[in-house]
């Protein structure tokens, strides 16, 4: 077998194929570039605000303590159809009791005072049992009226749903279930006994 050292003719007319660029090119680094300067922006813009974090004042989404004096607005949706909106004043005293005093009347007496339990979970959830006096004018149902409340508090503020039943007269049967909810602004801590 006779070895050719000439290489035929069609391969002098395809040009060899070109090598790599030994160096990169100018366009290519000056997108490289840019990434990297985006990144190292993004990078310590985080970083600041991480810092800056530590310094600025935390807002405590814990809820405050049930314990207090609480502005509180119940809605009472009568049987009929109504709704009968009370301002009542709460106290929800350390030892698990509560205390309420109704809007006032024309002579600035409450119009009712209600006296009840309490208790609250770790995650601002609470359940009261609250009773009253009904009112006979301007009031949703007279009567002797009691509530189980059940409700959560979020910061200073609180909300609950419940069912309420009342007592009309002695020996008549209950009415009831009453579908009342209610919403709170907590006013102070309890004060100094």
């Amino acid at each position: 077998m006779s070895e050719t050292t000439k290489a035929p003719e069609h391969a002098a007319l395809t040009p060899a194929p070109s090598a790599a660029p030994s160096r990169p090119r100018p366009i290519a680094l000056r997108v490289l570039g840019v990434w990297l300067t985006v990144l190292a922006v993004l990078a310590g813009t985080s970083a600041a605000a991480a810092a800056n974090s530590d310094r600025r004042p935390h807002h405590d989404p814990r809820p405050v303590a049930l314990a207090g004096v609480w502005d509180v607005t119940v809605n009472v949706h009568t049987p009929d159809g109504q709704v009968t909106t009370t301002t009542p004043r709460f106290v929800f005293r350390a030892d698990h009791q509560l205390t309420a005093t109704g809007p006032l009347d024309d002579a600035g007496v409450p119009i009712y005072a209600a006296t009840g339990f309490w208790n609250q979970n770790s995650d601002g959830s609470f359940v009261f049992y609250v009773t009253h006096g009904g009112v006979a004018e301007g009031g949703a149902v007279p009567g002797v009226v009691q509530a189980v409340h059940i409700g959560k508090i979020t910061g200073k503020t609180f909300a609950t749903a419940a069912y309420a039943f009342v007592t009309a007269e002695p020996g008549q049967p209950l009415q009831g279930p009453i579908s009342v909810d209610s919403s709170a602004t907590w006013i102070s801590a309890l004060p100094a006994s």
